[in-house]
């Protein structure tokens, strides 16, 4: 287990659908505590990327559901 790493949404950079495929794309910064390591992209399906999103904008949705 990578102790310290985290990623973040990319400063000023906004994800992008494939509208072909369906993929969301997002722009993440890689740190370890809080160096930058690198730059990524965070690769969902489209209902993933729906299920995440409900997900932080409604956390306790997955508690109150069960």
């Amino acid at each position: 287990m990578i102790r310290g790493w985290h990623a973040s949404p990319t400063r000023g950079a906004q994800p992008s659908t494939d509208h072909e495929t369906g993929e969301v794309r997002i722009p993440v910064s890689l740190f370890d505590v809080d160096v930058h390591q690198g730059d990524s992209e965070l690769v969902l399906s489209r209902r993933e990327a729906r299920m995440l999103l409900e997900h932080l904008t409604n956390p306790t949705a997955a508690e109150d559901a069960s």
